[in-house]
């Protein structure tokens, strides 16, 4: 990379800094930028990022849908920093008609029955590795708020879990389960027998670090792999989903279950009703009544 190019990545890693903007996104931007600026240095002789027009820009989309092959919200992203590049550092305008984002299909989530919900968290052993699933499932976390949870953070008494700045920048309870809870005692008598409120439930392998998702991706995977289900569509997420969708099937309202869920908007919650239709909950047809 040459020197103008470096400056302006440092350029805009420092924005999205100062922006406050999660560490995930600054580390997607990041790469993104970085993929582009090789393309340019590679494609386009080096050109000024400055002098790039609008046509060049369509080829490097181009590139990343047709070559890349990827997925049209992956794209979307690329678009998305590449346009607060022009914001933020060029101070140029980006004009949404010559770059504008790609349609995508909005598909189904592959969600597990409870059944095979069950057969998944039974089915581990280690005790810190089936917490973490059956808190996934139980309390319909996400990923990443399942790896920073502290201690302290599990309120018995009270059946939530404290979750502090999900997704949303913003603080939430979380429903906590009676059986997911009786498997932490097991967890930290063998795993961690001094740990305090403000440590993290689960650590990582660095001195006070928590533990990354990568790792729990990866257990939910293998798991996969040893129930013969790697073709089953099932990702980790799905075990958040399977939370909604099963609410949903025992009747809990579409209100109540986004608060459990810590959405922002109802939009998103709205997916369990299509899903509820397809498992056998919908309203009755007019052509029986």
């Amino acid at each position: 990379m040459n020197e103008a190019n470096t400056n302006y990545l440092k350029q805009h890693i420092d924005i999205l800094s100062f922006r406050d903007l999660a560490p995930g996104t600054v580390s997607t931007y990041t790469s993104y930028m970085t993929q582009f600026i090789d393309w340019t240095e590679a494609f386009l002789s080096g050109k000024p990022l400055s002098a790039i027009s609008w046509v060049e820009l369509r080829s490097y989309i181009r590139y990343l849908k047709e070559i890349r092959e990827l997925n049209p919200r992956t794209v979307n992203v690329h678009i998305a920093q590449l346009r607060d590049f022009y914001h933020y550092v060029l101070h140029r305008d980006w004009d949404r008609y010559q770059i504008p984002y790609l349609r995508y299909d909005e598909l189904l989530p592959r969600v597990p029955s409870k059944a095979e919900v069950n057969t998944i968290i039974d089915s581990v052993y280690n005790p810190k590795h089936k917490a973490e699933l059956a808190l996934l499932y139980s309390s319909g976390i996400r990923v990443s708020e399942l790896c920073r949870l502290r201690c302290g953070d599990i309120y018995h008494s009270k059946h939530c879990i404290y979750i502090s700045k999900s997704k949303n920048r913003s603080d939430r309870y979380a429903v906590l389960a009676e059986k997911a809870y009786d498997l932490l005692p097991a967890y930290i008598r063998e795993f961690y027998p001094d740990a305090k409120k403000e440590d993290w439930l689960f650590p990582g392998q660095k001195p006070g670090s928590h533990i990354c998702e990568q790792s729990v991706y990866t257990t939910f995977k293998n798991k996969l792999t040893a129930l013969g289900w790697s073709d089953s569509g099932y990702t980790l997420h799905s075990l958040r989903h399977g939370f909604g969708l099963h609410l949903y099937e025992d009747g809990a309202d579409l209100m109540s279950i986004k608060e459990a869920m810590g959405h922002k908007s109802l939009s998103s919650t709205s997916v369990y009703l299509t899903l509820g239709i397809g498992n056998g909950r919908s309203v009755t047809s007019p052509y029986d009544v």
